[in-house]
């Protein structure tokens, strides 16, 4: 909630009246003030580029030049709605399965169903607030020169300082055509080298404005202050590192060229810096959040200075209404707006607790035969022992069984495959009616799953046959005498799970397909299952993880645990129902309280209305993360570096080691899904849904996704907004974007 001095009203608008529409005369922005003309009038006093520059990162946080309301810079909308934040995080968050509104205003629904036109008044608002932002930056850009230093007389120590402060206006200009790229691709595009005055501006192309965001970046990174070293609130080497490494994250949406290797150079310098982890997750957004070791660059909010409507008074107030209490909020009052889905929800384990009951063996020891199993699906490795089957009766060595995975694909040779002892030179396939030839074809299935297989060498027969767990017992929910509780095959870690309430003093099983033939217990209640053993022993009742491995070992295990509580799940629940029948009900949908005007003490901000807490636009959290997804893409990271910046992650979130995953369960899927639950609500998350080839289409659907309640597939175009009708009408150089 700390400040930052801003220049008095009237040099403002002595200095705007100037600059303003040097740049863009078609923007639909309030007039200013016309009473002088000379920015030199401001500029005479070498004070005036620190106050100047102020209003330049004000301008990410307030909507105008009189407080909340009455001097709107964007004109158009209603000035609460036009902050830079608030329709920035609006356009990224609503349109995914993170957040639903329940207002009516014209048009603001059309993020939810997906379904917006280039006459949009929040889109106009936003791309307006870009273009706005950057022509704020490029006047100061253009009065901090060189040569308009020396003009002034600027010169020494005083130079090196506005020289400073020019390279942050860059940054910030940077920033606000990373988003327009992002979010529009292909705009208008003006610098402080375009002459001033009234012209219509050319539009740049993506691929164009990627290479100048980063030339942008790169020429001002030995121009900034250290890491760490500037003042709260001003950018610094590491937000040049952060956003550096979102532009390479993102290359290959706004591209076609990937530049992971290049996000691993940058997140790693930021997390090089000495930047830490906020302890506790909910104390990430509170009053005095301006404490955080974790914040690299935050837009100030102060409930005494910082008057607005938007930024993080909308997102502290928005989600609040229904059975909720606002004093719990530090606020005067809810606005009953913003809630989120059910599949966002369904993302955190659902019950509390933590502890592992029975840990899964790992790399336990077999003398026993084995048969390879090459095939599409492992590359055709007779050598590889990742998958086997094992002859485990002593009677019948030539009889071996075991369970393969086959994952989709289309391919005519996934679901193929063949059986080795080591070697092709010793091989066996399909022969005739069910036999086994070494001069035979390859087996297959029938399409993707797991499969039991039973090969016997010594009678050249076999059998394969599609196999799905469940658990049944008298410890379930069903009994011994009920349904089986079908498990769900999960292939990033190789197992099938469930998780299901257990009865104290009672037992159960796994078994396949509804049938005895196939089923296992634990002889030794040692996380090892012997085929038609004794029952498995429920000692405490509770809610369980259950996890069947069979497809990767040679001897089959299983796992039991308590899923432990996710403290980053911060949803109100009380009169609130999980799903979404009707959006324009607040009650609709789980509440989220990740925002609050009350500071780590539970003392409430300055004032009811205008909170305190400020908004992360980087922190060290998100280059843990990027640093992740880019090791995983490509083979130049360190994955064991990655797998460990993870769970710091999920250590600070889960209070001990309980939420830790292994190697195996690091995968892109996983990164996805642990995006959302560490940056939700902090305006990523379109991004990241687009990256992951999971905005559009229907591969993933969330309740409310393209209007349907169950959500329905969006076409791809509409992973980028259109340019606003009212700037194509005013500037014939720039075409509509695909689809509009």
């Amino acid at each position: 909630m700390r400040t930052l001095n801003i220049l008095s009203r009237g040099a403002l608008l002595l200095l705007f009246s100037f600059g303003l529409t040097a740049c863009f005369s078609d923007l639909d922005t309030e007039p200013i003030d016309t009473d002088v003309s000379r920015a030199d009038v401001v500029y005479e006093n070498p004070d005036a580029y620190e106050q100047v520059l102020a209003k330049l990162y004000a301008g990410l946080a307030v909507t105008g030049q009189t407080g909340a309301t009455g001097s709107p810079d964007v004109a158009g909308i209603d000035e609460g709605a036009s902050s830079y934040l608030r329709q920035l995080w609006s356009a990224q968050e609503l349109p995914t399965d993170e957040a639903v509104v329940a207002w009516g205003d014209a048009g603001i629904q059309d993020f939810s169903q997906m379904n917006w036109t280039p006459s949009n008044p929040f889109l106009t608002a936003l791309y307006s607030r870009l273009i706005y932002q950057v022509t704020l930056a490029n006047e100061f850009i253009r009065e901090a020169s060189e040569n308009r230093l020396a003009e002034r007389g600027q010169t020494g120590e005083v130079a090196e300082r506005i020289a400073v402060f020019r390279a942050e206006a860059r940054f910030l200009r940077a920033l606000s055509y990373y988003h327009a790229l992002d979010l529009f691709r292909n705009v208008p595009f003006v610098t402080e080298e375009d002459g001033i005055g009234a012209f219509l501006p050319r539009q740049i192309q993506a691929g164009e404005l990627f290479d100048y965001i980063e030339s942008e970046l790169l020429a001002i990174e030995p121009l900034m202050i250290d890491a760490r070293m500037n003042e709260y609130g001003r950018a610094d080497k590491a937000a040049v590192w952060m956003l550096l490494s979102k532009l390479y994250l993102n290359a290959e949406v706004y591209t076609g060229q990937a530049q992971y290797e290049k996000v691993l150079d940058y997140s790693q310098r930021v997390i090089d810096a000495g930047y830490e982890l906020e302890p506790e997750y909910k104390n990430l957004y509170v009053a005095d959040n301006d404490q955080s070791p974790e914040s690299i660059f935050p837009v100030l909010f102060d409930g005494q200075s910082t008057l607005t409507f938007g930024g993080t008074t909308f997102l502290t107030h928005a989600p609040v209404g229904g059975s909720m209490d606002p004093a719990d909020f530090g606020i005067d009052g809810g606005w009953g707006g913003l809630r989120t889905t059910s599949a966002f929800v369904e993302k955190f384990p659902s019950v509390s607790g933590g502890g592992i009951v029975v840990r899964e063996p790992v790399d336990v020891a077999t003398e026993l035969p084995v048969l390879n199993v090459p095939g599409f699906y492992q590359g055709w490795d007779p050598t590889k022992d990742s998958t086997v089957l094992v002859a485990t009766n002593p009677e019948m060595p030539d009889a071996y069984t075991g369970f393969i995975y086959f994952p989709e694909s289309d391919d005519p040779e996934a679901y193929q495959f063949k059986v080795a002892l080591g070697t092709w030179d010793n091989s066996f396939g399909a022969g005739e009616d069910g036999t086994v030839s070494a001069d035979g074809g390859n087996f297959s299935v029938e399409g993707p799953g797991v499969y039991r297989a039973e090969v016997d060498l010594g009678a050249m027969t076999y059998n394969v046959y599609k196999v799905e767990f469940a658990v049944i017992g008298s410890a379930t929910l069903n009994g011994w005498d009920g349904d089986d509780q079908s498990m769900t095959f999960n292939p990033t870690v190789g197992a099938f799970e469930i998780t299901t309430p257990l009865t104290a003093g009672n037992e159960f099983k796994f078994r396949a397909n509804d049938d005895w033939a196939v089923n296992y217990g634990d002889d030794g209640n040692d996380g090892t299952l012997e085929f038609n053993a004794g029952n498995i022993p429920v000692v405490n009742g509770g809610t369980y993880r259950i996890r069947l491995f069979l497809t990767s070992s040679k001897v089959y295990t299983y796992a039991i645990d308590i899923p432990a509580s996710d403290a980053r799940a911060q949803f109100y629940t009380e009169g609130q129902n999980l799903e979404i029948n009707d959006i324009r009900q607040f009650t609709d949908g789980y509440a989220v309280t990740k925002y609050r005007n009350v500071t780590r003490d539970g003392v409430a901000g300055s004032d009811a209305l205008y909170t305190d807490n400020d908004f992360m636009v980087f922190r060290l959290a998100d280059a843990y993360l990027m640093y992740a997804e880019a090791a995983l893409r490509t083979t130049a990271g360190d994955r064991e570096l990655a797998l460990n910046y993870v769970n710091r992650l999920r250590l600070r979130a889960y209070g001990s080691d309980a939420g830790n995953v292994r190697r195996s369960e690091l995968t892109l899927p996983f990164i996805i899904d642990e995006r959302a639950r560490e940056m939700y609500w902090e305006g990523h998350r379109r991004q990241d849904l687009i990256r992951f080839g999971l905005y559009t289409g229907s591969d993933y659907l969330w309740p409310t996704k393209g209007g349907a309640p169950e959500g329905t597939a969006v076409p791809d175009f509409r992973r980028v907004y259109p340019i606003p009708s009212s700037d194509r009408a005013a500037n014939p150089n720039l075409v509509q974007n695909e689809g509009y």
